[in-house]
């Protein structure tokens, strides 16, 4: 059982309207919010901002697809963005001295007495939980994820960085996930929404 990735633009330019897109990617459902309830950040991501985002050249997204019954079913995706990671002069005098030697040799202070850091964002991450694709179990996340790792491979062939980034939640599990792959956390670093920023180097 084999995964295909598309990508969506590529099937924004093959499908025969934008409604049937739209209606594909309401099929990807998230496990949702464990304290509020909510839907997920990565599912209202893939139904009310992917498209907007690929028409305006903001992030790439990349579906996943499994066959199963000669039927092509959405079982994950990940978007990624050539986003240099900003810290604000704030930020940046909290990070340790060796932080800011590792980091901040791959970038350049910006006039408030910040750092831009060149690198790449790994947007979004996300499983389909739907009971369609539940049933199949074709992929989990960290192969997702190493999907994304290895595109960002790809691009950095292209356009040189050092670095790729992500934010996720302040959960325990979800920093674990992304620290086993690699990533690690910026401490003391806070962004407006009150993520956690995680950064590893590329190799």
């Amino acid at each position: 059982m084999g995964i295909r990735v598309v990508s969506l633009s590529n099937l924004i330019e093959a499908a025969p309207d934008l409604e049937s897109v739209e209606s594909l990617l309401k099929t990807f459902k998230s496990i949702p919010h464990p304290i509020t309830g909510q839907v997920n950040d990565v599912e209202f991501f893939l139904h009310e901002k992917a498209i907007e985002f690929e028409k305006n050249a903001l992030a790439t997204t990349h579906l996943m697809f499994s066959s199963y019954n000669d039927e092509s079913i959405l079982v994950g995706y990940f978007s990624l963005a050539n986003k240099s990671l900003i810290m604000s002069k704030k930020n940046y005098n909290n990070l340790s001295k060796a932080q800011q030697r590792k980091l901040c040799q791959n970038g350049s202070k910006t006039e408030s007495g910040g750092y831009v850091v060149n690198s790449y964002l790994i947007g979004q991450v996300g499983k389909n939980y739907s009971e369609k694709a539940k049933k199949i179990s074709a992929i989990n996340g960290t192969q997702i994820l190493t999907t994304a790792y290895n595109n960002v491979l790809e691009a950095k062939k292209i356009i040189n960085a050092r670095y790729v980034w992500i934010e996720c939640e302040n959960v325990p599990r979800l920093i674990d996930f992304y620290r086993d792959f690699g990533f690690a956390v910026i401490e003391n670093y806070e962004t407006n929404s009150g993520l956690v920023v995680m950064v590893m180097k590329l190799k």
